[in-house]
């Protein structure tokens, strides 16, 4: 039997043929449990069996193939009005899974639930959703291929930013059972149940204050088919006779390729002896700005088989008239500049910089769940939940941080107690600082909400106002960003072409040892088998992969699924796991705010000549 072309097989041979081959001879992929955690991190099985509950008359195709393609034939042959979930299309060699098919006489609506929002006010389809309309677009082609006499309706059904949630905690009303994972074709998803009946009083209230919104895209689905249409038949030939060497090109996207498995990577087998070249140009700031997108160098240089970071120029830095250079260009040659020399990097004004943070200083951090389902009553979907944050206050000079933390517990909405317990925390006095932007994001989210759902706090909304940064309306705002200000102001080979915490943290605390020796640092010094020093978040991460069936908290989306768990998964009635859960949680996010105290102990060392 000939090799089948399905919706992911397109999807993954569309980006890049080779990885197509890639995916069907099971090479390791490195997306497979991030992607999973993710989706179920942001709610995505739960839109998909929040969307069929709109269908109560649907029935559920076999996961089976073969079956499933029969069920499909016989109930749309026998059936003049039918709903499916899952239909199964095999066509031309292709073959598909429709979320929602439902046959009215001679025509066929193609209904595509998808997880990402969109604003039907004032969003653009074709912009914003350009990746999901392709799915769609060859869904139709295999139908349309199928049954020719039918008309075929393209529909997303998609949570919608314009509608709000009418019913409180409505994400308890199902239970997600990670313990029951169904498979087919590398496809896995929990068992997700309804907690009430079918047409229940609870089931009719959640279809008419749904935040859903059922999308047609017929017209933008016609624009893109015949495109769709050439590109899977190009990649049925590969699947049929074999790739050419015309069918795919080494590029700056080979750096972000999935296929990178230690024990059997696509990458090094496309790219040769190349791929073992270290520093490569991959490791450059923004490689891609390199030459604009009229001239792109790095393109250039890969074809050229000059892959080395050692390869790059001064002068490709600069902008095409070969005098100017931008911030990223400067970024770039301070990059290359010092890790041909293998030296740190200070800029003369990180001194004064430093000098002028008011104290006390204020390390801050915070953990938000964005999820497409929302938690509470009035939150429309991906609107931030804020339920915790860390925060380590230096008082003066030479003296030990103070830890404080906060974290939500109760399944009410936490957003207002989050700021109104960081402000009482903060007050109006000293430096408050964060790590990139996503701090000032949130407080100002929840001052929008404020208003939104109508809470009245005018010392919380003065205080909002004073310390996030507004660049619509100009104002700069007490919070201080390290993350640009390291862009600015320092720089190690070890972190490359980074700037995150994660990658500035091991390049200082790996190479100071003076810094283990601190009485109030000694809790994070730890070795690996070979005694190597380890990063603070290594040693961290080791101790939660100890606690049996929970997931380690040592990201941000592991962060938001924890959250999830704790609050409505089944660690939530599990009291010893609650407690367990919520502790890891704690101790993450203070390794994130002690994480910024030890660079800017550092930093402060360096300038006063102490390191």
């Amino acid at each position: 039997m000939s090799e089948l072309l399905s919706k992911s097989d397109y999807k993954i041979g569309a980006s890049c043929a080779k990885k197509l081959i890639y995916k069907k001879s099971k090479y390791p992929s490195t997306l497979a449990n991030n992607e999973y955690m993710l989706m179920l991190a942001e709610g995505g099985y739960l839109i998909g069996k929040y969307a069929i509950l709109h269908f109560p008359e649907g029935i559920e195709v076999e996961d089976d193939i073969e079956l499933g393609e029969i069920q499909t034939t016989n109930y749309l042959r026998e059936q003049e009005n039918v709903t499916l979930f899952e239909a199964t299309v095999v066509n031309n060699q292709k073959i598909i899974r429709i979320d929602i098919l439902q046959k009215e006489g001679g025509v066929l609506n193609l209904i595509e639930v998808k997880s990402k929002s969109f604003d039907s006010e004032s969003g653009n389809i074709k912009k914003e959703l350009s990746s999901e309309l392709e799915d769609i677009a060859y869904q139709k082609l295999v139908l349309q291929d199928a049954y020719p006499n039918f008309k075929i309706n393209c529909f997303l059904f998609i949570p919608d930013k314009s509608k709000s949630l009418k019913i409180d905690n409505l994400i308890s009303w199902f239970s997600v059972d990670e313990t029951k994972i169904s498979e087919n074709q590398n496809f896995k998803k929990p068992d997700i149940a309804f907690l009430y009946s079918l047409h229940s009083p609870e089931h009719q209230f959640l279809i008419e204050k749904s935040f859903l919104s059922l999308i047609n895209v017929n017209d933008e689905i016609d624009d893109i088919l015949p495109t769709v249409k050439h590109k899977s038949n190009k990649l049925l030939n590969v699947l049929n006779y074999g790739i050419n060497p015309d069918d795919f090109e080494l590029t700056i996207k080979c750096f972000s390729c999935e296929y990178q498995a230690e024990n059997k990577s696509g990458f090094k087998e496309c790219w040769g002896k190349l791929a073992d070249i270290k520093p490569s140009i991959s490791s450059l700031y923004h490689l891609g700005t390199l030459g604009g997108k009229k001239n792109p160098i790095a393109d250039i240089m890969i074809k050229n088989g000059e892959i080395s970071f050692f390869d790059l120029k001064p002068e490709y830095f600069y902008k095409a008239n070969k005098v100017d250079i931008g911030s990223r260009g400067v970024r770039q040659l301070i990059q290359y500049e010092n890790t041909l020399k293998n030296t740190e990097w200070f800029s003369n004004r990180m001194k004064d910089e430093l000098k002028s943070w008011i104290y006390p200083l204020h390390f801050i951090d915070f953990e938000t769940y964005t999820g497409a389902m929302p938690h509470h009553k009035g939150m429309r979907p991906y609107e931030t939940v804020a339920f915790q944050w860390s925060c380590h206050t230096i008082l003066k000079p030479n003296t030990k941080p103070i830890h404080s933390e906060w974290i939500n517990t109760e399944k009410t909405f936490p957003n207002f107690r989050f700021a109104e317990s960081l402000m009482k925390q903060i007050g109006h006095d000293g430096t408050p600082l964060m790590w990139a932007t996503h701090e000032n994001t949130v407080l100002r989210a929840i001052l929008f909400q404020m208003e939104g759902f109508n809470y009245e706090n005018e010392e919380l909304r003065n205080w909002l106002l004073g310390i996030t940064k507004d660049k619509q309306g100009g104002k700069e705002g007490r919070l201080v960003d390290m993350n640009a200000f390291t862009f600015n102001h320092y720089f190690h080979p070890q972190m490359e072409g980074k700037t995150s915490i994660k990658k500035v943290l091991p390049a200082i605390w790996n190479n100071n040892e003076y810094l283990h020796q601190i009485e109030w640092l000694k809790e994070y010094v730890g070795f690996d088998l070979a005694g190597v020093i380890k990063s603070p978040y290594d040693k961290l991460s080791g101790l939660m992969a100890d606690l049996e069936e929970i997931e380690a908290v040592k990201d941000g989306t592991a962060a938001m699924k924890a959250y999830y768990d704790m609050q409505y998964g089944s660690t939530s009635k599990d009291n010893i796991k609650k407690e367990t859960l919520k502790k890891l949680l704690l101790q993450y996010c203070k390794l994130d705010t002690m994480a910024m105290v030890i660079i800017w102990k550092y930093w402060m060392d360096k300038v006063n000549d102490k390191g």
